[in-house]
């Protein structure tokens, strides 16, 4: 009796089991892709600075970091003295040929070669933000005409269609035929609508909207880092009330996580994201920081920058930091200061243990965009 009494407790026990593997396999966020393994090829790096500049001052510019030579307002020096424009907002490898930059309050893209040298520019899209491609075509946000989405055919330079989104659009990435698109609403107390909490998706070669996923997180500003089919978004919140917090989207799936920290400025590298918060509160007139890793594809999250913790003194140091970006030729972390974001910044440059390696002073203000040149 006593016998049957255990066999039937480890048969129920294992009933138990099998159904809580299924409820937690139905909590999962569904992984298809591999994710991305580090494997640095290089030493140093061929590095470009995007500094945004100040709105309205036409004075955005691009340093160049060669194996650590620094280049100032290289742009200019690789173009006669052309002014690159005002408010640089990002900057993307479309291939091995050819660089797009959005220069926000320019209303211009701007392509280059790699060497620097300006071959041509879409000129027609007002406010534009954030930049993706498929190889075929760019992809720009916009946030004239109550938001949009931006087709650029890369053969000739031309929009050829669009798309409405919510409004004021910021982040983008494209993956499988998807664009996904970053909702703010971030003009929400000047023209009379709500922040939004919404990621657009969009058929990349119907441009047709086709849902929009409610986060439940607001003000989804800032950079978006891409790692395979994952999305690391930021929410700003309100400034007052509603904090800040981030937003971990499988692109594939469409499922989401929330986590209860900003990630200001965030990028991706080696099957993680890495992160710097930055919240800011009305209330209290104050900036809060945190800095996490956010591992893929379980979605464990630690405090600190993992292998690169030691840069985490320097880092706390800064005055402003601005961006963060990891190489992936080198393994290298780059982190910008921006300072009072009126005086030209800095760059500080890691190895892969997070020891400072080199620490630039820059020409430009606000940097804030980093590429990896192959």
């Amino acid at each position: 009796m006593l016998n049957m009494n255990i066999r039937k407790h480890i048969i129920g026990l294992y009933a138990v089991a099998i159904v809580l593997s299924m409820m937690l396999a139905g909590c999962r966020m569904e992984v298809n892709d591999e994710v991305a393994v580090s494997h640095p090829t290089a030493s140093d790096d061929r590095l470009l600075v995007l500094c945004e500049g100040l709105w309205g001052m036409d004075n955005s510019t691009i340093s160049f970091i060669d194996h650590g030579v620094l280049t100032n307002k290289w742009f200019r020096q690789q173009n006669a003295h052309q002014r690159l424009g005002d408010t640089g907002n990002d900057l993307l490898m479309v291939n091995d040929t050819l660089i797009a930059i959005s220069v926000n309050w320019s209303n211009i893209i701007q392509y280059i070669r790699p060497d620097g040298t300006a071959i041509a520019a879409t000129e027609d899209i007002p406010n534009n933000r954030k930049l993706a491609t498929d190889g075929e075509y760019l992809y720009c946000t916009s946030y004239a005409n109550n938001g949009y989405v931006a087709k650029i055919d890369l053969r000739t330079k031309k929009i050829v269609d669009t798309c409405p989104v919510g409004y004021e659009p910021e982040g983008i990435a494209f993956y499988r035929g998807r664009l996904f698109v970053a909702n703010t609403g971030g003009y929400s107390t000047q023209v009379g609508h709500d922040y939004e909490s919404t990621i657009s998706v969009i058929d990349a070669q119907t441009m047709k909207e086709l849902k929009r996923i409610d986060t439940g997180c607001i003000n989804l500003f800032g950079n978006m880092s891409q790692e395979g089919q994952f999305l690391c978004i930021n929410s700003v919140g309100d400034y007052y009330k509603e904090p800040g917090r981030c937003v971990v989207l499988n692109m594939q799936s469409e499922e989401f996580r929330v986590f209860d920290f900003p990630v200001t400025y965030n990028c991706s590298y080696g099957g993680k994201f890495y992160t710097i918060g930055s919240s800011f509160s009305y209330i209290t007139n104050t900036y809060e920081f945190s800095i996490h890793t956010i591992q893929l594809p379980s979605l464990q999250v630690e405090e600190g920058l993992a292998d690169y913790d030691a840069a985490i003194s320097t880092i706390k140091q800064m005055d402003s930091p601005y961006g963060i970006y990891i190489s992936p030729h080198s393994g290298h972390l780059y982190v910008s200061d921006a300072r009072s974001y009126v005086t030209n910044g800095y760059v500080y440059e890691f190895d892969r243990n997070g020891m400072l390696l080199n620490k630039y002073s820059l020409k430009g203000i606000n940097p804030a965009h980093f590429l990896a040149l192959p």
